[in-house]
This record gives C-alpha cells, structure tokens and sequence, in this order.
C-alpha cells in the first residue's frame, strides 16, 4: 500500500509542471446561487442536464436537487437565471429528482426531458412514478405523467435513444434498490450489504404520441440495482447497444450488464460475460471517448475503488485504466476514492481528449473511502495521462455526483459544471455545499464544434449519430449519446481540437449505413448544423 501512496503522490507533483489554475469556479459569480436548505440524509439526487430550452443558441442547465428543489437554471449570454417558475416546472415540487436526461421525443423542434426520481425505495421516497416534461414551442414545459405505465420505484439515472430505428427515441430507466439490510460475520457485526433491486424499465415511444412499456419483451429488465446506463452502438452496426451499472454487485452477484441490439429483432442479448463486461462492482457512472484516434470508442467505467477504461478489441473488452494511470483506485493508502462522472473532454482544444472525474464521499460499511476525497483532472500529453489535481482549479472535497461538459460562455473552450448532495459531516466542516461551475481559463487552440440534426426517419436530437473527424493523418470519433457519466447528460454538440490549425482537414457524419457525408475544410472557431439531408449550416 505504500508504493500505491507514492505513486498517487508522484503523479499529483507533475501537476506542479502548470504555472497557474486551469479552472476558476465561479457559480456565485454567473448566477448558481442555490443553496440547499437542510440536510439530505437520503442522498438523492446531483444529475445535471444540459438543455436549451428555448433554442437560442445558449445551453441552460437543470440541477437535480434530490430532497431539495431542482431547478431550471436559464443561460442569458453565460449568466444564469433561475427559471423554474417561469418554465411551470415548479408543478414538480415534492419530487426527489435524482436525474434527467433530454432529447426532441416528439420531434417537434423543441427538447423535451425525463426525470428519474426517488419514488420508493429503502421505505422511503417521494411515491411519485417519473415524469417526462414536454417542451411547448421553447415557452414553457408541461408534465407527462407515467404513473399509468410506470410504478412509484427507485428510478436513479435514464437515457434516451432509438432502439427500434423508427425516428423516435426511447427511454430506458435504471431501477435501484428497494430494501436494503446487512451481512453480519460470526462476531454479529455488518460487513457488507444485501439489497433488494427492482428491476429497470423500457419505455417505446409510439410515434411522439406515448410511450408503452417493453422491458420484458425485449429482455432489458434485469434487476441488479442499477446505477447508471448508456445507449451506445458498441459493435458499429448502426443500431443502439445498452451499457448498464449496477451498484452493489460485489454483494449481490449481479454485475454489470452489456446487452446488444438484435434489430430488426425486438430484443437485446445479453453479452456481459461473453464480452468480459460483467464486473461486480460498485457502478456509479459511463464516460465515451476516443482517446487514441483509432476511430473507435472507449468507455469509461467509474466505481469505488478502481475505475476501469473499456476498449472493444476483437469481441471483448479491454480494460485500459491501470495501463493509462486513471484506474484512480485510492485516495491514499488502501482508503478507496469514490468517483462518480468520469468525462473525456480537450480542455485547451490540442486535439488530445483529458479526463475529468468527479469524486464524493458516500457512507459505507466497506470498503473504506475516503471523506477528503478532490475532484480529479487528467490531462492527456504526449501520448499518456498526467494527474493535474493539485493545480487544475477543480479539486473541490465535496460529495460531488454528476458533472457536464460545455461551453456555458461560448467564449471558445469547455467549461465544467459539478453538482454535489449535501452530506452531514461537510456540514460539520463548515464547507458551502452547492453546485460549482468551473470556468476554463486557458488560452484554448482553435477548434470546431457539430451540432447534428436528425431529419426523415432519423430522430430530431440525433441521438445515436456520429461522426469522425479526420484530421492529420488521424481520425477521432464521437457520438450524440443520450446520457453521460452519473445521472447526467452534457451538451449534445460534438467538438474536436485544432490546436493552431486555421481548418478541419475532413468531417464524416453518419446518420446510419446509407446516410453518410463528408465536408471538407472546415473552419476553425465555428459551429455547424448538419442535418440529415447533408445541410451544412454555420451557426456563429
């Protein structure tokens, strides 16, 4: 355990190799001013949701506020306002809202969203099935209800994508614990944990009109006390695969689940053991990247305790972290880190993908974590991670959960935004327990960002596309996921670093297998819309 300690401080100290912080939390400063009341001893709660409400071209923001409120936080050229109200949205007051995802359900041209709450649970919860908030014409939000369909149960993270290929997307919801009670050793004293699950849920949308129920039919219902999940096309047959975390798996013998798409058929099959992805571990939360260009993804997995990083290599995964330096397993000695979001994103836009993982402390019987427990930042350079904590400007010790990635500012790079649950012994502490933004202030390179458009049988928020920027010889991809890290979801435009280069050399969009194009020189510091028909449009 000591030369784990060394080399966890080892790595801190090249941090020191950057002269000043990268990043300046500012909240208060751009209207992120909610402060929670009380004390969350539930501990729901902490998605974030990148969303523009209104089409403006500034992304807002919803904090899931678990016990306390949430709110719909308005970006009015990078300073927030607080919208709740004014979005009708307080008519989900009493909700323990743990997360939200958003995507267009209807095609309408405005962004809806799904919340995951707290319903029942641990004999607790706010007994309410979870909501879907329909976007009226960027005015306002009115509720959906699903009590119908769904059951008062312990909804903690969703995700939206097009599983049947029909132009709508669908919602899957991760179902957590319902009762919870301890394993005991000779001496009577709790070692661990034996929960019961619910099992999770599969919403199809019938054409923008309702959803129905399918989990069962299409074989996705499991039941492991799922913490997180991702719609992701893993094996690059242009159909949705699901990533699904389940918590607690050590003590449950439920691991993690990889189920592939069979469409046309209407079922998944269950790959975990096959694809070497049935971990039993503590699931918290799914990052995407392509870090090495090799024009395909890798996932991110975080935990308590060792994170891992799966590459998809000859029909198996491969975990990475350990080689890569960012298994992040200890916060020192043999004390676990807790980390939740693990986010890839170019934080000064060089054409290399960094790693941000938000770290909080969660009261356990085993195994031990740690209660100082800093945010982390891993910068990729020449060709490896380095641990830029100290100096990054975001090793905030909160109990940090779910983070986003975007340009709340639009001045050119990426900003972080990390929401936390109120936990007691911060409390004791006197530490301020609110969301922090985290301002990128580095002299970012040039870059170019893609917002996609699905049109004609491709859903409007193009959930499921991708694309690869080709560029020097390299070809990086990335994909509109309909959810990212812990119960959070960050902006669905897509961007790729320039450094000092004036032009992308090419950009290939995949819409599906017979909807591909190609652009060609594209210029730096700008925003393009492409939709599904090949219109290229330069939004600013």
């Amino acid at each position: 355990m000591q030369k784990i300690s060394v080399i966890f401080l080892l790595n801190l100290l090249v941090g020191f190799s950057f002269s000043q912080k990268l990043f300046t939390e500012v909240s208060d400063s751009i209207g992120l001013d909610y402060r929670y009341p009380g004390n969350d001893n539930q501990l729901a709660g902490g998605g974030l949701m990148v969303i523009d409400v209104n089409n403006d071209g500034w992304e807002d923001l919803y904090q899931s506020g678990g016990v306390f409120d949430s709110k719909l936080w308005l970006n009015e050229n990078g300073l927030f306002r607080d919208a709740t109200i004014e979005y009708k949205l307080d008519v989900l007051e009493g909700y323990f809202i743990q997360g939200a995802v958003s995507a267009d359900y209807d095609n309408d041209g405005y962004e809806d969203f799904v919340v995951a709450n707290f319903g029942k649970g641990f004999g607790q919860g706010d007994k309410h099935a979870p909501v879907i908030l329909h976007n009226v014409k960027g005015d306002y939000f009115e509720p959906i209800y699903l009590d119908s369909i769904l059951p008062a149960e312990n909804y903690a993270a969703a995700c939206w994508g097009d599983i049947n290929n029909d132009g709508y997307v669908d919602i899957y919801l991760a179902n957590y614990v319902k009762t919870m009670s301890g394993v005991q050793n000779d001496q009577g004293r709790e070692v661990g944990y034996k929960p019961s699950c619910y099992e999770n849920k599969l919403l199809i949308n019938e054409e923008g009109k309702g959803f129905k129920e399918m989990s069962a039919s299409y074989g996705i219902g499991d039941g492991g006390c799922g913490l997180a999940v991702s719609f992701t096309d893993i094996d690059n047959d242009h159909d949705l695969d699901l990533l699904l975390l389940n918590d607690f798996g050590e003590w449950t013998k439920k691991g993690n689940r990889c189920f592939i798409n069979e469409y046309p058929d209407p079922t998944f099959t269950d790959m975990s053991m096959k694809y070497a992805f049935d971990q039993e571990m503590y699931g918290m939360g799914v990052g995407q990247s392509d870090y090495n260009s090799d024009g395909k993804l890798e996932y991110y997995i975080t935990n308590i305790g060792e994170n891992y990083f799966f590459s998809f290599e000859n029909g198996r995964f491969v975990d990475l972290a350990g080689k890569e330096g960012i298994d992040n397993p200890y916060v020192y000695d043999c004390v676990a880190g807790t980390s939740w979001s693990g986010l890839f994103f170019d934080y000064e836009f060089d054409g290399d993908q960094d790693l941000y993982v938000s770290q909080g402390n969660v009261t356990t019987l085993v195994p031990p974590t740690a209660i100082s427990d800093p945010n982390r930042l891993f910068i990729f350079d020449e060709g490896c991670f380095k641990d830029t904590t100290l100096t990054s400007g975001v090793s905030d010790v909160l109990s940090h959960r779910g983070a986003v990635i975007f340009d709340y500012d639009r001045d050119g790079d990426l900003d972080i935004i990390s929401s936390v649950v109120k936990l007691p012994w911060a409390a004791y502490a006197g530490k301020e327990q609110k969301i922090k933004a985290f301002r990128n202030d580095v002299d970012a390179g040039n870059y170019v960002a893609i917002r996609l458009e699905g049109k004609g049988g491709f859903n409007r928020s193009a959930i499921g596309a991708r694309v690869v920027f080709h560029h020097k010889g390299k070809k990086n991809v990335r994909e509109v996921d309909g959810a990212s890290g812990h119960a959070s979801q960050g902006t669905k435009k897509l961007y790729f670093g320039l450094g000092s280069d004036k032009q992308l050399d090419k950009l290939e969009v995949i819409f599906g297998p017979n909807t591909m194009f190609v652009f060609e020189n594209l210029t730096a510091g700008k925003t393009y819309s492409i939709d599904a028909e090949g219109n290229i449009e330069e939004l600013y």
